[in-house]
């Protein structure tokens, strides 16, 4: 994200109020536009539909596009994380002519993985009808080809054209599910929205390879070069399995939930007030891509070119201050504007889910959600600086302590209704405390990681 942040940064420099608008939008868009675009889009959708569906079409609709999400997710992790390494090992050697080759084995990964699960799944274990069976295996292998293809969009200069991409699917699904919903019900709803997600999948594509020209000529490039970077590959897999086991959990353990086509189950409840608190992180991503990581890229940089020039220790030192002081500096600064948003959501909450005509028991469940998501999104920035210097097995254990620490407080707190979301709010919070405390030890050791511990040559 770097790459278009100085793009954007320049934006926010004209010293006009549109600039600042756009640059902060462009960069939402571009952090989080999967995500954004399904969260928007069943949103709006149930809103659209609920008086002209039954309840039953559209709970079937909701649920199969959330199993998608978090099955797409997961699956994609792995691929998506070692994927973005060997891109940026591309850009770093100049050989882009590579980055075709790295799209097509990156779907090819993500479909081969996927296959066999959402095809039993869906074709299988359901109650579905043919149709939608289809539309369901059609839908989960798109947002996850979305996602492979979202790592390769955000190196690209052209965010005008992939906002413009991302709206105008979003408008084909509306578009499309108020056609087909009155005739097909639930098979029209998934259908029209699967109709977005390929105009936004083959709408990116098309301008990738137009920025990447050349023919994948290493169709395997994937898993030729990815074994390096396994660590990252097991950090991806249990960052996604984190953002999804406490829904997993009560899914289980709640006595609350639907049952959707014999199999699936959810719990709306839960569901949808947890999905409306991770909409409200989006601003601090903006924050951060823009105006952050693009600045530490800048010192990030000067301080390994250095290296390269056979400068004295004392301006190492200096170089290495100068990341100190401006990345604890910026972190303290997104904490106090994160938990200012944070109390403002906590006391706004009820306004909130009447809005978005959401029962008012949830209320518990999202302010402990808002919370969580909050810590989440810091500690998630700081596991970014982290990466920047390559620490893949620190990355990787706080993951994994996530991913067991959202299981296990959610578990314990899912028989105790007031205490729901609990769970994620705990496992978020241990996160934050021990990836800032990880940060800070490797930063002041960064030198010695530079020249010790991460050189391969030792």
């Amino acid at each position: 994200m770097a790459g278009i942040g100085f793009t954007l940064r320049k934006m926010t420099g004209r010293g006009d109020l549109w600039g600042i608008v756009q640059a902060y939008s462009y960069s939402a868009l571009l952090s989080s536009g999967p995500w954004l675009f399904t969260i928007l889009a069943l949103v709006g959708i149930t809103f659209l539909t609920r008086y002209l569906v039954t309840w039953d079409d559209l709970l079937i609709f909701r649920t199969i596009i959330t199993y998608n999400f978090s099955f797409s997710l997961v699956f994609c992790g792995p691929i998506v994380m070692v994927g973005t390494r060997l891109l940026a090992d591309q850009i770093h050697e100049d050989r882009l002519d590579r980055a075709p080759s790295l799209l097509f084995s990156m779907m090819m990964a993500y479909i081969v993985v996927v296959t066999l699960p959402m095809v039993y799944l869906y074709g299988y274990a359901t109650d579905l009808t043919a149709s939608q069976r289809a539309a369901a295996i059609a839908g989960g292998y798109l947002i996850g080809l979305i996602w492979t293809v979202v790592v390769f969009v955000s190196a690209l200069k052209n965010y005008t054209y992939v906002s413009g991409v991302f709206f105008i699917g979003m408008f084909i699904a509306f578009v499309s599910c108020g056609i087909l919903l009155t005739s097909y019900g639930a098979t029209g709803l998934m259908w029209g929205f699967n109709a977005g997600l390929a105009f936004i999948l083959f709408g990116l594509l098309a301008w990738i390879f137009v920025e990447y020209p050349a023919l994948p000529h290493e169709p395997f490039i994937l898993f030729q070069r990815g074994g390096t970077y396994w660590v990252l590959g097991i950090s991806g897999l249990s960052y996604n399995m984190a953002i999804w086991v406490d829904k997993w959990v009560m899914w289980v353990r709640d006595s609350n939930v639907d049952v959707v086509a014999g199999i699936l189950r959810t719990a709306p409840y839960y569901d949808s007030a947890m999905f409306l608190s991770y909409l409200f992180t989006i601003p601090i991503f903006a924050v951060f891509f823009v105006n952050i990581e693009t600045a530490f890229f800048e010192k990030y940089n000067r301080f390994y070119k250095s290296f390269q020039k056979h400068v004295t220790y004392m301006t190492i030192e200096s170089y290495q201050r100068d990341i100190i002081n401006f990345t604890l500096l910026s972190l303290r600064n997104l904490v106090v504007l994160t938990g200012l948003l944070a109390i403002l959501i906590v006391l706004s909450a009820a306004f909130i889910l009447e809005t978005m005509n959401i029962p008012f028991k949830e209320i518990g469940v999202f302010r402990f959600g808002a919370l969580g998501a909050c810590l989440h999104v810091l500690a998630m920035f700081a596991m970014v600086f982290l990466s920047y210097f390559d620490f893949r097995k620190p990355v990787m254990i706080l993951n994994t302590i996530f991913l067991i620490a959202n299981f296990t407080f959610t578990w314990f707190a899912a028989d105790y209704f007031p205490l729901h979301g609990m769970g994620y709010f705990l496992a978020a919070a241990l996160t934050f405390i021990l990836a800032m405390s990880c940060l800070v030890y490797n930063l002041k050791r960064l030198a010695y990681g530079a020249f010790i511990t991460n050189n391969p040559s030792v």
